[in-house]
This record gives C-alpha cells, sequence and structure tokens, in this order.
C-alpha cells in the first residue's frame, strides 16, 4: 500500500512543487476529496486540519480516520508516523485534525485511510508542505503585545468587525492589557464578513461560544483582519504575529506565551479543550 500511495504523492508533488505558496488545498486522487484547510506547518508535531468531501458536499457517516505519514521522494519508504485523526463534527463543517511527528522540512505525504460507518475504507493521499520554522508565534513563544483597537480608541463597533452584529465583548481589551491581566487570554484574527474561505465565521462563533461559557476567567478578543472595509488595508497586527492567512487563534497562558494555536476551522469543542487546562 505504501508505494501505491508513493506513487500518487509523486503524482501530486508535480501540481504543488510550484504552489508552495498557494491556498493549501490539495485534491484527492480517489472519489473522496481531501481539503487541506490549515497552513504554515513547521518541524515537530505540527496541527494538520483537513475537511473530506463527496463531490461538493461533506462526507457523512465517517467512522474513523487513520493517517500515515511518509516522507516523499525516499525509495521503499514506510511511515514515520502513524495516528487517529480527531473529528470535530460540532463545526459547521466537520474536520479532522491529527499532530503528525514530521522530523525535516520538506514534502510529506500523509495516506488517509477512512472507515465510514457501513464498514467501507476509503484510501485519500495528500501533501503537506512543512518548513523548519513556522511565521507564526509558536507553542512556548511570547506572544506580540500588541496594541490593538478597542472600544476605547474606535467607539464605532461596525468598525471594528466585518460581522453582521459583532459582540462588544470582544472589543474591549488589547492584547497587551490582556497579557498583564494574569488570565488566560484567546485571541482571534478573522474576517467573518470578509473571509475568503467558508471557515472565518464559525470560527468566531466558536470563540464566542467558549467565551459566554467560560465568563471573566478568561481574556477573550477579535483582531479584525481589515482596518477597512473599502480598500481592505490589512491591520498591523497581522504582521506582528507574521499571519498572512485567516482565521487564526491563540491561546494564550496567564504570562502570555502560546500555549495553542489554530489555522482554519475551530470548533468550540476544540478551542475549550485547549483553554481549560489554564482555568
Amino acid at each position: 500500500m505504501i508505494m501505491r500511495f508513493l506513487i500518487l504523492f509523486l503524482l501530486l508533488l508535480l501540481l504543488v512543487g510550484c504552489q508552495a505558496a498557494a491556498e493549501p488545498v490539495v485534491e484527492a486522487v480517489t472519489p473522496v476529496q481531501v481539503a487541506l484547510v490549515s497552513g504554515d506547518f513547521a518541524v515537530g508535531r505540527p496541527r494538520v486540519s483537513f475537511a473530506l468531501f463527496d463531490g461538493p458536499e461533506p462526507l457523512a457517516n465517517v467512522q474513523q480516520v487513520e493517517l500515515s505519514a511518509v516522507e516523499t521522494g525516499v525509495e521503499n519508504a514506510t511511515p514515520v508516523w502513524t495516528g487517529t485523526a480527531e473529528g470535530y463534527t460540532d463545526y459547521e463543517v466537520p474536520y479532522w485534525v491529527a499532530y503528525p511527528e514530521l522530523p525535516a522540512a520538506g514534502f510529506w505525504g500523509l495516506a488517509a485511510e477512512i472507515r465510514l460507518d457501513d464498514g467501507t475504507v476509503v484510501e485519500a493521499p495528500f501533501v503537506v508542505e512543512v518548513r523548519e520554522e513556522s511565521a507564526a508565534p509558536a507553542i512556548g513563544d511570547p506572544a506580540p503585545a500588541s496594541q490593538n483597537r478597542t472600544l476605547k480608541t474606535e467607539p464605532d463597533l461596525q468598525k471594528l468587525s466585518s460581522g453582521n452584529d459583532p459582540n462588544p465583548a470582544l472589543y474591549q481589551m488589547t492584547v497587551a492589557e490582556a497579557m498583564a491581566s494574569g488570565r488566560p487570554t484567546v485571541v482571534g484574527f478573522i474576517t467573518p464578513g470578509l473571509c475568503q474561505t467558508r471557515w472565518c465565521a464559525p470560527v468566531l462563533d466558536s470563540v464566542e461560544a467558549v467565551g459566554a461559557d467560560v465568563g471573566q476567567q478568561a481574556n477573550f478578543i477579535h483582531v479584525e483582519v481589515y482596518e477597512d472595509f473599502q480598500e481592505l488595508t490589512v491591520v498591523d497586527e497581522m504582521a506582528e504575529w507574521g499571519l498572512t492567512t485567516e482565521p487564526w487563534v491563540f491561546v494564550l497562558d496567564e504570562d502570555g506565551r502560546v500555549v495553542a494555536r489554530f489555522n482554519g476551522p475551530l470548533s468550540a469543542r476544540e478551542l475549550k479543550a485547549a483553554l481549560t487546562p489554564l482555568l
């Protein structure tokens, strides 16, 4: 099976080799399409999230997804890591997450073995590009002490979010103020009304839902990606955090260090699981 997947991975590399900076979505060469919905993978154990589609519709009745990671371009390669992806079906579009051990930079092939409720097993390969270091703050890094806009500096709530009905609770503090509060902090870089993918608005919904559940035990901040909604000028905080895509959500501990980071879809359950140990 591994050799068969290696051939498929090499075919995929011909398609993606010149598109390293493109949106990380790869078509599978099986009837199941794997949509890679996170990016910025670094050596180690990056969070790899993906959705599964059967044509235009999300794949239904998925019982389990097993992944194997294989280094591409290596003859008779064997998996360097195997594991089970965690499914998050509480999100608007179901997605799966795995943290494969990828020890070197370059292109890695991931072989997905998808078991459906009726016992059918579907195989689908996809490729991720791994870099030496992440552009965004990594786990354990101190977060930038951003002076993002709040209702104190911009009283017009409609200028602080591209969403239809912004929640004022998410625009009360700068990141710098939150880091000095002695409480954990959730920071989301999201543009709910101008998103280039279908993931942004539901991510903000997840942040709001966990915020309502947790209350004053943690700080919750939404940083709108765009400073204005006509010229679409990107806010300075995106460059300050090394972000070139959205949505992104970071969980900071009481000292302002990154303990979890999420690019792409994020369910309330996944966010709550990362935040709970800090409360």
